[in-house]
């Protein structure tokens, strides 16, 4: 006989002691007292830190107690009980024997989000999931607009000559220049004003624990002398209301640098002493004051991702040196997958604190701060559900470590690590800025992290303001950077391309820093086309020898272009690469802020080749928005529940395909597009050769673009080309030239070799593939194309005519459409880019370059249908001409139809091919 289930109040009590055992601060049965006098109770009250989270409960998992929960649940967040909420329904037989073992279902509810969704887990994943749930409390993009409006504000009261001193206190270079030439001061001073904001956040939060640190020795002076002044420092808020605002905050922050805290509070005077407090400088102060007060005040604003999300609205160099921040959901799903539960004894906080984890990329500091609160979910908690004031101390001074290049980077990654513990020792923080660039007095060039694969990186000191004027420069302690074997190298590191990067200094000094690359880099698997290579390689140098993790952020291209190889290789062949988790989500293809270029997270172990697995690779239908949502994911990921859950598919991808370079798993959401492409690609499809080895490719449209400029009338020598792609222009296999072209003055011979290499069948180089008809035309005569390669059969028996009709029939087949798809350089999934390269080694048939009869059996398919007009590919199920050639290609290669029309019906739903979120066909 079952056991009789409990009464639902008494489950809540049972649950808030399982709460409480895995280190939550939780009390059942809470009565509460709204703002306007109202009554009500909390099923269960969750303190973490500042925030009140209302867990609330119903005894069933039906559609009327999901309801029932999600309307509790709003009631609690908008009566004001709580800062946020979990609707969490118990299964319908659960007892106090039960509970534990439970699984539930659960919803987060932070007062704005209107469509729940509900999740499923065990106990562990829910305790998890309460942990993190102020993470998301508010809107972070509204409070980091708020902000940015008020900084501006704070800037138009500026003269030029303060936006100068401002900027050269932190060493920031002007911005792009403006419409009239000039140089643009006002984001450097943006960005100076918005370290001054983010140290008054740190003042106030400071301000809680003044008795606590009040310093017996002064460690302002370099010798050791008692304190002797007054304590404590005047509280932020009043420093804000004082007319001369500047030397208010400027006395506070001599008073705290007294005790500690170098990386914010000297950063920070720089900037306050960077010009004289007339009015404007002081008003600018004020503003910024008032507004980083309200962050303060809205607990949304101490989430670890507010910094780095107001920073990204103010920098404007990430065009040059690459810097795109990780969002706080892919941070806290790449510290999950990275620290799992095996990493170390975490019931040791001496095994805790012997960790090191480095960032060499770590901007403001993200990344290592959600390494942080994943140690701190898997350390031991005490009473209040926090972690022990050692293991909060040993995180900042002993495990976590990150350097960048960027100076106000640095100093919010400092600011960020310390509301982990305001109390701890500031001077053993191991952040530090490492220099990019050229030392004037050496002639020496230095690639900031990089620099620990030859010597290692030069550290700036802090800034150190002298009065009125620009900052000194003082003695650092350290002059060199230093960072010990690694158990994790966490970073996003930063991704710009070679035309671009270093762009920022002059052309010497940029010509002695790609020297310097390449003096590092020559003898390695990094191509210096682009620089994120180059942080992969420094990672795995960086980890452990025999034990070490490596979790990064990359753009996807990273996985399939050919520049890469090397790279994947050499890190297969270093590492078992663990995960690699992509995103197919349209509306979230990226994981890092203030970019729109799909990406991917990898995670990769040190392991023997004997004990290596295939490679995980989840492929997501859905990216994350939240960290609450992000460690839902992970724990799906964990146990094998991906698909279960709507997340996404996984594939197992083996241990010598990767080692290979092959990491073509990320291409489709769609396991069976991925395999059927693997078929193809490997020839169990059908027999294929590349269609380089068949025909001549090129020249590519960069270099038409060059030659040629378009004509809007007709040229002496009668030269056009289809310049475009335009989709509701090209809709069938017939297509006509669009433009006239002429050479550029002085490129007429490189033109006149290019026209020699004109052709009728032209393939893309680049598609939308959401409005995209035909995948590749024939042109009634011979031309070139911008937005198209030319291809030629000029070493074949059959009538170039007949092949070239033929391959475009079997490119806008469905299974040509998949080969095409299949190795295509994945910047952005809708949009794919199709290099010479990428074309070049497009698996076509060997029979549709060397078999007569099938040439000429698709050839006539070409006849009938060339005029058609096509579906978008998102149609493309339901179109009849695609259905025809199809069939004709099944018949032609002699292809299983059911293969065929699944290939169809997949690519059809495919979300890079609808750019829309994956729905369930019907």
């Amino acid at each position: 006989m079952s056991p009789t289930p409990e009464h639902e109040q008494t489950l809540n009590v049972y649950m808030a002691k399982l709460l409480a055992t895995n280190g939550l601060n939780a009390k059942p049965e809470v009565q509460r007292v709204a703002h306007d006098g109202a009554r009500g109770r909390i099923d269960i009250e969750v303190r973490i830190g500042p925030a009140v989270v209302a867990v609330e409960a119903e005894h069933g998992q039906g559609a009327g107690k999901r309801r029932e929960a999600v309307r509790d649940a709003s009631g609690r967040v908008d009566m004001g009980f709580a800062d946020c909420a979990v609707a969490v329904c118990y299964p319908e037989d659960s007892t106090e024997a039960s509970l534990a073992d439970a699984e539930f279902l659960w919803s987060v509810h932070d007062g704005l989000e209107q469509d729940p969704s509900w999740n499923r887990g065990d106990l562990e994943q829910l305790t998890s999931v309460i942990r993190l749930t102020p993470a998301q409390l508010g809107n972070p993009d509204l409070v980091a607009a708020a902000l940015s409006v008020s900084l501006d504000a704070a800037v138009e009261r500026l003269s030029t000559s303060q936006k100068q001193n401002l900027a050269a206190a932190m060493n920031l270079p002007p911005g792009k220049k403006t419409g009239r030439g000039s140089e643009d001061w006002d984001k450097p001073a943006k960005r100076a004003l918005l370290v001054v904001s983010t140290a008054i956040m740190f003042h106030a939060r400071l301000d809680d624990h003044a008795d606590d640190i009040k310093p017996t020795t002064d460690n302002r002076y370099g010798e050791q002398v008692p304190f002797e002044g007054d304590w404590p420092p005047t509280r932020a808020h009043i420093c804000a209301q004082r007319d001369d605002a500047v030397s208010a905050f400027r006395d506070a922050w001599s008073l705290f640098l007294a005790s500690d805290y170098t990386p914010i509070f000297r950063t920070a005077r720089a900037a306050l002493n960077a010009c004289s407090p007339d009015p404007a400088f002081s008003y600018a102060i004020r503003t910024a004051a008032g507004a980083a007060l309200k962050v303060v005040g809205n607990i949304a604003g101490m989430r670890h991702d507010l910094l780095g999300r107001v920073f990204h609205t103010v920098l404007d160099s990430a065009r040059y040196d690459g810097s795109f921040y990780t969002t706080a959901p892919a941070a806290t799903l790449l510290a999950a997958l990275a620290i799992n539960e095996d990493m170390c004894d975490w019931g040791d906080p001496d095994a805790v604190a012997a960790l090191q984890i480095t960032d060499p990329a770590c901007g403001t500091g993200t990344l290592l701060m959600a390494a942080a609160e994943r140690i701190r979910d898997l350390a031991p908690k005490t009473p209040d559900g926090s972690v022990s004031d050692d293991l909060a101390k040993a995180l900042i001074e002993d495990v976590l470590a990150g350097f960048d290049i960027n100076l106000t980077a640095t100093h919010m990654a400092a600011t960020t690590l310390g509301l982990l513990s305001p109390t701890t020792q500031f001077s053993k923080m191991k952040i530090g800025q490492t220099f990019l660039g050229v030392d004037e007095d050496e002639g020496k060039a230095y690639l900031g992290s990089l620099e620990f694969l030859d010597l290692q990186p030069k550290l700036l000191p802090w800034p150190n303001g002298n009065g009125n004027g620009a900052p000194k420069q003082v003695e650092s302690e350290q002059e060199f950077a230093t960072v010990d074997p690694s158990d994790l190298v966490i970073m996003n590191p930063p991704f710009t391309r070679d035309s671009l990067r270093h762009d920022q200094f002059n052309a010497k000094d940029e010509a002695l820093i790609k020297r310097r690359e390449k003096e590092i880099f020559s003898r390695t698997p990094v191509h210096l086309s682009g620089n994120s290579g180059a942080f992969m390689y420094l990672a795995e140098y960086l980890c452990k020898p025999d034990s070490g993790t490596v979790a990064i952020v990359v753009p996807l291209v990273t996985a399939t272009n050919v520049s890469g190889l090397p790279m994947r290789q050499h890190l297969a062949r270093s590492f078992q690469i663990e995960t690699i988790v992509t995103s197919h989500d349209p509306r979230r293809i990226y994981f890092s802020e203030n970019t729109r270029i799909g990406e991917m997270l990898i995670v990769c172990r040190r392991v023997g080749q004997e004990e290596r697995t295939p490679t995980q690779v989840v492929n997501l239908a859905i990216n994350p928005s939240s960290p609450a949502d992000a460690l839902t994911l992970y724990f799906a990921i964990r146990d094998g529940a991906t698909s279960e859950g709507g997340w996404g598919t996984v594939q197992r991808w083996p241990v010598a395909r990767m080692q290979s370079g092959d990491w073509g798993a990320v291409q489709f959401l769609s396991p069976f597009l991925s395999d059927s492409f693997q078929r193809i690609k490997t020839g169990e499809l059908f027999p294929v050769m590349k269609l380089g080895e068949a025909a001549e490719v090129g020249p590519a449209g960069q270099a038409i673009r060059e030659a040629f400029v378009r004509s809007k009338m007709p040229t002496s020598d009668a030269m056009r080309a289809l310049w475009d792609h335009k989709t509701d222009v090209t809709r069938s296999l017939a297509a006509s030239t669009d433009t006239a072209i002429a050479p550029k003055p002085g490129e007429e011979k490189r033109a006149r070799a290019h026209w020699e290499r004109k052709g009728r069948l032209l393939l893309p180089t680049r598609a939308f593939l959401p409005t995209t008809r035909s995948m590749t035309v024939v042109l009634d005569s011979a031309a070139l194309g911008s937005a198209w390669v030319p291809c030629r059969f000029t070493d074949s028996d059959i009538a170039p005519e007949a092949l070239e009709q033929a391959m475009a029939v079997f490119l806008n087949s469905s299974v040509g459409i998949l080969s095409i798809l299949g190795d295509r350089s994945n910047r952005k999934p809708t949009y794919p880019n199709f290099s010479i390269g990428d074309l070049n080694g497009l698996r076509v048939p060997r029979a549709l370059c060397e078999d007569d009869a099938a040439v000429q059996a698709l050839s006539s398919i070409f006849v009938i249908h060339s005029e058609a007009v096509l579906a978008p590919l998102p149609e493309m199920d339901s179109c009849p001409t695609r259905l025809a050639f199809d069939l004709s290609v099944a018949d032609a290669l002699s292809l299983n139809l059911d293969t065929v029309e699944a290939i169809r019906s997949e690519l059809a739903n495919e979300p890079s091919v609808t750019g829309d979120r994956y729905t369930t066909q019907a």
